[in-house]
């Protein structure tokens, strides 16, 4: 074999070479070990390993990462150093690619009532994001026919992810109207404050565990001797309904030739009643707690709103015999509705109040004012044909209607900053306003009556209607015109007992460069 000798400067440029080939394949590598754009899911850490191939044992980041929030997809420009040499440019992007998590709340349904929103079917939702939209997937369920089905509900992020919840629905279809046991003809002296219409009389039905049950007793003529009808009512959360028939027969003591305090059959006058409301209110208060005071009051003024019949009162009323009225013969006009909510608020410890129309066109109004989640609210369980729920947990401006106008600086601050409340100029219009009795004559717009066995939570100080008197008074003229706005027809609602699961936040969509925050707006909806 032949060799060539090569001179001094050829050494030199050889070596050269070769170490320039090196270096060059060295680089190289080191390019392809490195990942120049990792993506990762948001939530997650961001991790160096992750952008190379193997690992370098040096393998650092020069950019600081501990401001990055990876739960908020975005896309970083970092700077890795590795191998002792090397510092490069790479690319973070975070995405969000998980739909939300949650469960399925099972449900019963009867085909005769309105299906729940989507929203109220799943719970304990979770995604980064935030939720965007919750919706049956094929829109509104059309089931008839009694079983068991799975209903699919979409849940679906701010990054239009979605998942699909199938939630176990129970369907009933309830055409069978409650039963009323224990019908059985009545006799009075011609008080009906002396009368409880629903002693030994019980209702049941097939599926309701709670049907309502009124009793009509307007064609009874109280000051008049006779024989008479009193119409019961029972009726499901689904609507069915049956009646019942009941006689009545009024003797009046023969001394003072008829009642002392009798109208002549208006079926709808009483005076102030002997009864105590207060065992009645405590037997009904047992069956309407809830977990949270809430959810407590929620169901008082369910109870309220579904048990007692809109009537018109005439003559005046003190507190005790208007709620009398409400729990004895489950009827009555808005001051009854106000007293029972009141009294039933009270054994619950409730701070609560009263709230006057104002100014008063025609016919006054009342309603409750109470103390929930550390602000007051409006609450009205007065049956409205117009309105046909119950107003509830209501700021000023969700209750700002010809019924509920008031004047708000002689109230504390309610939930939403309302100190004052601006009431219109108002033609008056007598047989818009559901109340036709006169203003009572004790209002006890505090909380300074409750059940002797009961322990009244204080509220906040109060500030006092300059107004308002304890001292009850007779001279009150009134008012004998009945409200077409009103109906005697019953109000069914779909829940009439509330739990404490909460309604799901349909969150706004995350703060992004291109989905800026709101500024300036700070505003309860």
């Amino acid at each position: 074999m032949m060799f060539k000798k090569i001179g001094k400067f050829g050494a030199f440029f050889y070596i050269a070479a070769i170490l320039g080939v090196t270096v060059f394949c060295t680089i190289k590598d080191a390019d392809k070990n490195l990942k120049k754009e990792v993506v990762i899911e948001a939530g997650s850490h961001i991790k160096i390993e992750d952008f190379f191939n193997e690992l370098p044992a040096d393998a650092r980041f020069v950019t600081d990462i501990s401001g990055i929030d990876t739960r908020v997809p975005a896309v970083y420009k970092l700077k890795v150093f590795y191998d002792e040499a090397f510092e490069k440019d790479v690319v973070l992007r975070i995405e969000d690619h998980t739909g939300p998590k949650g469960i399925a709340l099972p449900k019963e349904h009867f085909t005769k009532v309105k299906w729940p929103e989507a929203y109220e079917c799943v719970g304990y939702l979770y995604d980064l994001s935030g939720i965007a939209s919750i919706e049956y997937q094929n829109g509104t369920p059309d089931l008839h026919e009694t079983g068991d089905y799975l209903v699919p509900v979409v849940v679906t992020d701010w990054y239009n992810n979605s998942t699909v919840i199938e939630v176990p629905f129970h369907i009933v279809d309830d055409v069978t109207a409650p039963v009323i046991k224990g019908i059985h003809d009545l006799e009075s002296n011609g008080n009906p404050d002396e009368i409880d219409f629903y002693n030994s009389i019980t209702v049941v039905d097939d599926y309701d565990e709670f049907p309502i049950m009124k009793v009509d007793d307007s064609q009874v003529n109280w000051a008049e001797n006779g024989v008479y009808e009193v119409y019961y009512k029972a009726i499901d959360k689904v609507g069915n309904m049956s009646s019942y028939t009941a006689k009545i027969t009024i003797t009046l003591p023969v001394e003072g030739g008829g009642s002392s305090e009798g109208s002549g059959g208006d079926g709808g006058y009483y005076g102030n009643s002997s009864g105590d409301p207060y065992p009645l209110a405590s037997r009904i208060m047992s069956g309407l707690w809830g977990g949270s005071d809430v959810a407590t009051a929620r169901n008082i003024f369910n109870w309220v709103h579904n048990h007692i019949y809109y009537q018109t009162v005439y003559g005046s009323q003190s507190y005790t015999s208007a709620a009398y009225r409400g729990f004895s013969r489950r009827n009555g006009d808005c001051y009854v509705y106000y007293c029972c909510a009141k009294m039933l608020l009270d054994q619950a410890g409730i701070p609560n109040m009263m709230v006057r129309r104002y100014p008063v066109t025609g016919n006054g109004h009342y309603w409750n004012l109470v103390y929930l989640n550390g602000e007051w609210y409006h609450c009205d369980a007065t049956v409205f044909r117009g309105h046909p729920s119950v107003y509830f947990m209501c700021t000023d401006d969700q209750i700002s209607d010809s019924y509920h106008h008031f004047n708000g600086s002689l109230y504390p601050e309610r939930a939403g900053g309302s100190k004052e409340y601006a009431t219109p100029t108002i033609t008056p219009e007598p047989t818009q306003d559901p109340d036709a009795s006169p203003s009572p004559a004790v209002d006890p717009s505090l909380s300074t009556t409750p059940s002797p066995d009961v322990t009244v939570t204080p509220g906040p100080t109060i500030t006092p209607d300059p107004t308002v008197t304890d001292t009850p008074t007779d001279t009150i003229t009134p008012t004998i015109t009945p409200s077409p706005d009103i109906t005697d027809d019953p109000v069914i609602t779909d829940n009439p007992v509330v739990t404490d699961d909460p309604k799901p936040e349909i969150s706004e969509p995350p703060a992004t460069p291109d989905n800026p925050p709101d500024e300036g707006d700070n505003t309860g909806g």
